[in-house]
């Protein structure tokens, strides 16, 4: 069952604005999670997959989704209250959301996010052409789970975590580029863990431990 939807409203965007290839590869990553957590059996899965293909608008995605997550596609079209569904609260709340994630690109120039930046549950890079570095060695985070996804480009990736954290990158493939990871796929206690996935490309990725220079940077 789906949760009750704000009436029949023809204007209503959650009926009205058009998916994409984006939202419906998100719909079936859901999909194919539940599955794996044994939550829907494999044929439910390849019936559900179906449904998303021929999915048309977010109310479509929420009939397929409403039973394994809180969260459902339509929400982030439909305002809340008063409140549009696309204005400047919104847009702080980037990231927090995996049908809404942060966005990172790299055109021609590198991206570096670096010190105590606010880190959200669900990342994107796209390394187009030049390079992205997340460094998560000075974030303060009660996160168990960073989700990040790449989108193939021809730039590469870096990972910088803290000893206690952790990188997995079983998700993640690539084309004809590399996948590289020296450090830990699980974390010491409760610190997060970093859960790649999406394709490289031809580009490369590479998770790592601090080395001299990162340290030398953050004692100034």
């Amino acid at each position: 069952m789906t949760r009750p939807n704000p009436g029949s409203d023809e204007n209503d965007p959650a009926k009205t604005f058009r998916i994409g290839h984006r939202e419906r590869d998100e719909a079936i990553e859901i999909l194919r999670e539940a599955a794996g957590d044994g939550r829907i059996t494999v044929d439910e899965l390849d019936e559900r997959m179906e449904q998303v293909q021929s999915a048309k608008f977010p109310v479509d995605l929420d009939e397929v989704l409403s039973d394994l997550i809180t969260e459902l596609p339509s929400d982030r079209f439909r305002p809340t209250s008063a409140v549009s569904p696309i204005d400047n609260r919104a847009l702080a709340l980037q990231g927090r959301d995996r049908f809404d994630p942060l966005i990172i690109r790299a055109g021609w120039e590198s991206e570096v996010r670096r010190a105590n930046w606010a880190v959200p549950p669900f990342i994107r890079l796209e390394p187009a052409m030049s390079n992205i570095e997340l460094n998560f060695l000075e974030v303060d985070t009660a996160l168990e789970t960073i989700d990040v996804e790449i989108i193939a480009g021809l730039g590469s990736v870096t990972v910088v975590i803290p000893d206690d954290w952790a990188v997995n990158v079983d998700a993640l493939s690539k084309t004809w580029g590399s996948v590289k990871s020296v450090v830990n796929a699980v974390p010491t206690g409760r610190r997060p863990l970093v859960r790649m996935s999406g394709s490289v490309g031809m580009g490369s990725f590479k998770a790592r431990f601090a080395n001299y220079f990162d340290r030398r940077r953050m004692a100034k």
